[in-house]
């Protein structure tokens, strides 16, 4: 009998105590999957385990057969009870992943829209490098990337942590530009080349309305192409501003046991493809 197929995601993981790769599937988002690894046997052993990479796949069980198959002379026959542990690096298996057949990738369409603005993708790589999005891989469904959303003006996309958005630009129009809002610390009150700046690009700063948001929140909002969000990234106290908020929610959320209630429309594949 056919095994019906269910989609899912196929995952890359590694510890600094394995001298092998983790090549697993599950159909359920990574974050809980990792925190079962790293508590059951053989695994716990050789954890801590941390995500390298990962694709979501609309038929999980046959893309990690298929990944297992092919590296079958590199598995590690000397553990018992495990058929998941591979001798390759992390190179080789990123290889495997980027080199996937696209009809199993879920979402691609938006996940190519993105690439369709270079500027647009040029500014999530930067707001994920400076912000530290890049080092909490390992917990994405307690913070969620959603590309062009469905909402009542549009976006390129929306970004939040937790119960509440951190960032977001708009869809430009025809008369009016994209509209951008990032969610900082308030210590950027304290870099009045900031604020100067916003006005030339009818910018504000505000008290956060996100009632689940830390008491030092505040959202900065301006209008612009994706040139200005460069420009905004690289001012100075823009990225302790974000680094001081970001980090504090997500590390509040690190230990949690709940997702976003945004989870859901996470983009998996579009965070991969930012080769962050």
């Amino acid at each position: 009998m056919q095994s019906i197929k269910k989609q899912g995601y196929i995952y890359i993981l590694s510890s600094k105590n394995s001298d092998c790769i983790k090549i697993g599937g599950t159909a359920y988002p990574p974050i809980k999957r990792i925190k079962e690894i790293n508590n059951t046997e053989p695994y716990r052993g050789l954890g801590a385990w941390h995500l390298i990479d990962f694709r979501h796949v609309s038929d999980w069980r046959t893309v990690e057969h298929a990944l297992h198959y092919t590296f079958r002379h590199k598995l590690n026959t000397q553990m018992i009870k495990q058929k998941e542990l591979f001798y390759i690096s992390e190179k080789e298996a990123r290889n495997i992943l980027n080199n996937l057949d696209e009809s199993y990738i879920l979402y691609k369409p938006k996940v190519d829209r993105m690439f369709t603005d270079e500027l647009f993708y040029k500014y999530l790589q930067e707001l994920f490098a400076i912000s530290g999005l890049k080092y909490f891989l390992d917990y994405q469904g307690m913070w969620a990337l959603t590309l062009f959303p469905s909402t009542n003006a549009g976006r390129y996309f929306t970004l939040s942590i937790g119960s509440h958005e951190v960032g977001y630009s708009t869809l430009s129009r025809k008369n009016a530009p994209s509209t951008h809002m990032i969610l900082v610390d308030q210590l950027i009150l304290d870099f009045p080349e900031v604020l100067l700046w916003l006005k030339n690009y009818n910018g504000i700063v505000d008290k956060s309305y996100y009632k689940t948001a830390l008491p030092r929140a505040v959202t900065v909002s301006f209008e612009g192409d994706f040139s200005t969000t460069l420009e905004f990234l690289k001012l100075r106290g823009v990225r302790r501003a974000l680094v001081a908020y970001w980090y504090d929610a997500l590390f509040e959320l690190k230990h949690g046991e709940k997702l976003s209630p945004y989870a859901r429309f996470h983009n998996y594949n579009a965070v991969a493809k930012l080769n962050i």
